[in-house]
Formats: C-alpha cells, sequence, structure tokens
C-alpha cells in the first residue's frame, strides 16, 4: 500500500516538473520574440564589494534570472576601481557564465556601444 502511495506521489511530482519545464520553454520563446530589438541593458555597477560579489552572483545566475530577465541575456558589471579584489573575482566570474560581461571603469563607455550602434543615442 505504501508503495502505491510513494509511485503516486512520484507520478503527481514528475508531472509538475514537466509541466514547470514546458511553461519556463513558453515563455523563454515568447519573450525572445518580444524584446527582439530591445534597447535595454542591465548593468550592475560595483565598487570594493569583493567580499560579497561572487555569493550573490553565484545565487543569481545559475537560476537563468538574467536570461529570464533581458532580451539579450547578457549582465553588464562595471567596476568603478575597487581597490579589493572585486575586478579579479568579476573576471574569474565572467569565464565560468558567459552571461556576464565585466567592464573596468576606463571601459565604461561601452556600456553605450549598443545603444550607439542603432542610432538611437549619443553620447558626449
Amino acid at each position: 500500500m505504501s508503495e502505491k502511495i510513494f509511485e503516486f506521489i512520484m507520478v503527481i511530482l514528475a508531472t509538475y516538473g514537466l509541466i514547470t519545464v514546458i511553461y519556463d520553454l513558453i515563455l523563454t520563446i515568447k519573450n525572445k520574440s518580444k524584446y527582439k530589438n530591445s534597447m535595454i541593458k542591465l548593468v550592475l555597477i560595483v565598487k570594493n564589494q569583493g567580499d560579497t560579489i561572487e555569493g550573490v552572483l553565484r545565487n543569481v545566475l545559475p537560476r537563468n534570472f538574467i536570461r529570464k530577465l533581458m532580451p539579450g541575456g547578457k549582465l553588464t558589471i562595471l567596476d568603478m576601481g575597487s581597490k579589493d579584489d572585486t575586478l579579479e573575482i568579476l573576471q574569474k566570474l565572467e569565464i565560468d557564465y558567459p552571461c556576464l560581461e565585466v567592464l573596468k571603469q576606463s571601459e565604461k563607455e561601452a556600456i553605450f556601444n549598443s545603444f550607439e550602434e542603432e542610432g538611437k543615442l549619443e553620447v558626449n
């Protein structure tokens, strides 16, 4: 009897998992087509966050949060001249996570490149 209950619970959980996967696929396809030429860019500006930045990013990135939220599926992180090891940590994470783009303070104008290419924004 307990074996039948266990099997029933497993079927319910497997069905729920399948429905969740299908739902996520539909949302992903819908969002990609909806925001294909969107002029939105998600930028995280940090300074001296070596103690916390790796934990924050390793918690958020595996959940596909950025890919679901943004049309390009990229998160740009701008380090504003950190004196600690923030930049080194970010560069290491950039290798592990292709959805990251890490910029130094001297490269901050690169944030606007995609906008300038579309002719939508002029940076003075």
